[in-house]
């Protein structure tokens, strides 16, 4: 067997070349990348930590949402829903403390400006 992997997706895919040279050619010509041997799961370890960093970098996405002033009705336009973030940023904030290795993300809320 030989194993390539779809850059796009990441996802390797394992060949006979003797029975499917044709989809060895077309995986090199598409720009697949060759790996020598069949990936091994990912550690429980490395779960947690690639939770903890996704977790992170959501927090990072919405650390605006948690600045006094853009949920002030005496600003316009301001942050109608700030709560809902709030309870976003909770749901993620208990990854980055404590990662687990299948997390289920929460929806991130749609922000709802208002004018006064």
């Amino acid at each position: 067997m030989v194993y390539y992997e779809n850059p796009e997706t990441q996802v390797v895919y394992a060949y006979d070349p003797d029975t499917q040279q044709d989809l060895i050619d077309q995986a090199v010509v598409a720009g697949w990348i060759y790996v020598p041997v069949w990936p091994l799961p990912p550690t429980d370890d490395q779960l947690k930590a690639q939770c903890k960093e996704t977790a992170s970098d959501l927090l990072y996405q919405t650390d605006w949402t948690t600045i006094p002033d853009v949920a002030n009705p005496e600003n316009s336009p301001y942050l109608e829903n700030q709560p809902e973030f709030i309870s976003y940023r909770n749901d993620i904030r208990k990854y980055a403390v404590d990662p687990v290795t299948n997390p289920v993300w929460p929806a991130i809320p749609t922000a709802q400006w208002r004018s006064n």
